[in-house]
């Protein structure tokens, strides 16, 4: 199977494109965590897929979405300040359009592994993140995440480390932290093939 990594901002991707991104959403935060999020015909979205987002996408041979993320600027409102204030303790969110809040990842349950760490749409699409990030002049991403994708950015090696309180906080069944990820050299060697 050929992944195709795509970008797009929200008034411009196709409107099957988008389709896909918020089944996607559905399948994994919905069905698969069971996050009480509100959802109508098997999509999941919220009112941050507005014309500020961006969406960095892999789609197959058959234009099928298997993986996505949702990238906010910090300059604007975003998740991790207007959802999630109390993680951050006494810190002040970030407000800096060098800085990218990255929420929504997803990747479907049936992508091929490999080396039974990462499957290689997570790693394309990690890849893009950062390839993004240089050609946009973006310093750093923010996101809100699980535990369990922190421990998978400090296997692959990709940059990150706590911010706000630094606590783990448990947001409905998942226990979550807010972290930083640097754009960095260490970056793109975790992400480079």
């Amino acid at each position: 199977m050929a992944v195709m990594i795509k970008k797009s901002n929200f008034l411009g991707i196709p409107s099957e494109e988008y389709r896909g991104i918020l089944s996607l959403r559905y399948q994994v935060f919905k069905r698969r965590l069971e996050w009480d999020l509100v959802s109508e015909d098997n999509l999941e979205s919220d009112e941050y897929d507005n014309s500020n987002a961006e969406y960095i996408y892999a789609c197959d041979d058959a234009e099928e979405v298997n993986g996505c993320w949702r990238l906010l600027p910090t300059t604007g409102d975003y998740m991790l300040k207007n959802v999630f204030p109390e993680l951050l303790g006494d810190q002040v969110a970030p407000r800096d359009p060098n800085i990218v809040e990255l929420s929504r990842f997803a990747v479907g349950k049936n992508s091929s592994k490999i080396n039974n760490s990462a499957s290689e749409i997570t790693m394309k699409l990690f890849e893009a993140i950062y390839k993004h990030a240089v050609s946009q002049g973006i310093t750093e991403y923010v996101t809100v995440t699980s535990i369990a994708i922190e421990r998978f950015l400090k296997r692959i090696k990709v940059p990150c480390h706590r911010i706000g309180d630094k606590e783990i906080h448990l947001l409905g069944n998942t226990r979550s932290v807010v972290l930083s990820m640097p754009i960095n050299d260490q970056f793109r060697k975790a992400v480079s093939n």
